[in-house]
């Protein structure tokens, strides 16, 4: 797998779903139809702010939108909280709890003389290896004489559980499809399958233009998945459009370009290596490498052990002799 890419999941999720069109598309699947039919899905804008705890931000992920009800124009909250873990956590609710309060304590800071609060609609979003197991209503979380009490908090959270679906269930716009499917490789054991889906809808994706989430599926798929796995996902593209296999060569050719130009303005060999190793983990032949850089597997092997050397600490010899 790649080193050095920071949360994948949460860069993939975010990536893709604060496109409002493409939350739109996922949501409306998700949602109970008579909610859905009350929301004025022209108004759906997203909230550029998270909730969730530092400690957890490695494997929980959220976004927070405002929409109007169709009917009335008054405004609510979609919350849609994204669980990349490997198992189901039987506290989740207990959390969601504290980032819905996080999320009406900040709506009083921008709205500080509002009457009332404004609803919130928390869904849950979960992709892992097993199923999930766990009630989501708040309650269940007490004892069964406790759970009628009015003085407790009653609510019940919507869940997208991903686990346990096939490649062909993923739902939402190409883009969201596409998330899920690269999400799915990464948790599950049906990678080929998730992966040829994916392969599929990623040509379709790459002739609606707009923002190069070319990349974002490349760098996610090389942060989760080995090598060759990465080298067969892109075989595999190449297999349904030959304008898709060269755009992903063409991107992997301006990483290149970038990293050598970093290389030199900077007088150090950091961009070389990480962007031929970026290059590597799409599939990339050593023979374009070469053909465009000059470097060598050889010298490649070489650059890296200068780069160790001269961000290795020093020794304990070193540090005496100062």
């Amino acid at each position: 797998m790649t080193a050095g890419v920071q949360r994948p999941h949460d860069r993939l999720f975010r990536s893709i779903f604060s496109d409002t069109a493409e939350a739109e598309s996922f949501l409306r699947v998700h949602l109970p139809p008579a909610l859905v039919e009350q929301l004025d899905w022209s108004t759906l804008a997203l909230t550029e702010t998270s909730f969730v705890d530092d400690a957890l931000a490695e494997s929980e992920s959220d976004l927070l939108y405002t929409v109007q009800m169709s009917t009335t124009g008054e405004p609510l909250y979609l919350y849609l909280l994204f669980e990349h873990q490997s198992k189901p956590d039987k506290w989740m609710r207990f959390r969601l709890l504290k980032y819905m309060c996080r999320i009406w304590d900040e709506s009083f800071k921008e709205h500080p003389d509002q009457a009332l609060l404004r609803p919130i609609v928390p869904l849950v979003f979960y992709q892992g290896e097993s199923r999930w197991r766990y009630s989501t209503e708040f309650t269940d979380l007490f004892a069964g004489d406790a759970q009628g009490y009015d003085f407790l908090p009653h609510f019940a959270h919507y869940l997208i559980d991903q686990s346990g679906m096939s490649v062909d269930q993923t739902h939402g716009g190409l883009k969201a499809q596409v998330a899920q499917l690269l999400m799915m490789a990464a948790y599950q054991k049906s990678v080929r399958d998730a992966l040829t889906h994916a392969a599929r809808l990623l040509a379709q994706v790459a002739q609606t233009g707009g923002l190069n989430y070319m990349e974002v599926f490349v760098v996610y798929l090389a942060a989760t998945q080995e090598r060759p796995v990465v080298r067969e996902f892109v075989e595999m593209v190449q297999q349904h459009t030959l304008d898709i296999g060269g755009e992903m060569l063409t991107y992997a050719e301006e990483l290149m370009q970038e990293g050598m130009m970093k290389g030199k303005i900077e007088g150090k060999i950091e961009g070389q290596v990480e962007t031929i190793e970026s290059l590597l983990s799409v599939g990339a032949e050593w023979a374009l490498i070469t053909a465009a850089t000059g470097i060598t597997p050889s010298q490649f092997e070489t650059l890296k052990k200068q780069l160790q050397q001269t961000t290795a600490p020093p020794s304990e010899a070193d540090q005496e002799a100062a």
